[in-house]
């Protein structure tokens, strides 16, 4: 996939392999930059641009090749930090080049505010699709996921106020089952993509691992009684074993591990997707 602009710049290769790199301060030209540092959905954008951005700049990224991540955890640093200037990324082995020989991918990156404070450290994991035409591979899933389909004017969306949402943003997950152990969510190109979500991107295809830690952030949210003001999601694991398609209802099972600790467990047309760990605090 072939992309025309970078978030980060000024790309410096160091001994050991990792590379620094400066992040764009540019809000208009990145809006999720007006989110907190800490929020989930701008931590999984920057896990994006930040892996495509510094293996563009060195000529290890192929464009013509599509590519997924399949498995990311991030943990918060300082939590007074502030928007993102800087960072290194790396891969498990310190070498910039990710791909090995069954084309796996395997990277980190820790982003820094202008007082060098920490703000997160991510580490992922994926594959690059480089002997499958990926399109005519995922038709048949897209054409099920179709006839499938729900009018998003039949989705019934828990109330905003509970979900810890800008004026601008949607929401994209039901209210909590009568158990309060399940919901639903509807991501679609109107409320999953931009204009009609002022910070999601994407290439379109599928729901992406921003949308996925945005559920899982709003479904937090209702775990919490919609105390959002006061929510924080410290640590997060995603492993992501199936597309799940735009359009199509998406099952979320919960399950408790403590006050404030959940697993989620993510479906679609009865076949499981991804799993999501959560935890966080509450402010006092």
């Amino acid at each position: 996939m072939k992309l025309t602009r970078s978030y980060t710049a000024n790309h410096r290769q160091r001994s050991d392999g990792s590379v620094v790199f400066d992040c764009s301060p540019d809000a208009k030209e990145w809006p999720w930059l007006n989110l907190p540092a800490q929020h989930p959905l701008v931590i999984q954008t920057q896990n994006f641009w930040a892996s495509v951005g510094v293996t563009s700049a060195l000529g290890t990224r192929d464009d013509d090749k599509w590519s997924a991540l399949t498995w990311t955890d991030w943990v918060l640093g300082d939590v007074t930090a502030g928007r993102a200037t800087h960072g290194i990324f790396t891969n498990a082995q310190g070498a910039v080049d990710q791909a090995d020989s069954d084309d796996k991918l395997t990277f980190s990156t820790r982003l820094f505010d202008a007082k060098d404070r920490e703000i997160v450290a991510i580490r992922g994991k994926g594959v690059v699709f480089r002997n499958r035409n990926f399109e005519q591979w995922r038709s048949g899933s897209k054409t099920k996921a179709e006839q499938a389909s729900t009018p998003p004017t039949s989705f019934i969306y828990a109330p905003r106020e509970l979900l810890g949402l800008s004026l601008f943003e949607p929401p994209l997950i039901a209210p909590l089952d009568n158990s309060g152990n399940h919901t639903r969510a509807l991501v679609t190109k109107q409320n999953g993509l931009m204009p009609g979500h002022p910070y999601f991107s994407g290439s379109g295809d599928h729901v992406n691992s921003p949308h996925l830690a945005e559920l899982a952030r709003q479904t937090v949210s209702l775990l919490s009684g919609g105390d959002c003001a006061k929510l924080l999601i410290t640590h997060g694991e995603m492993d992501m074993h199936r597309y799940i398609e735009l359009g199509t209802e998406i099952e979320i099972g919960i399950s408790r591990e403590s006050d404030h600790r959940a697993v989620l467990a993510i479906s679609q047309l009865g076949r499981s997707c991804a799993t999501l760990t959560m935890q966080w605090s509450i402010a006092t």
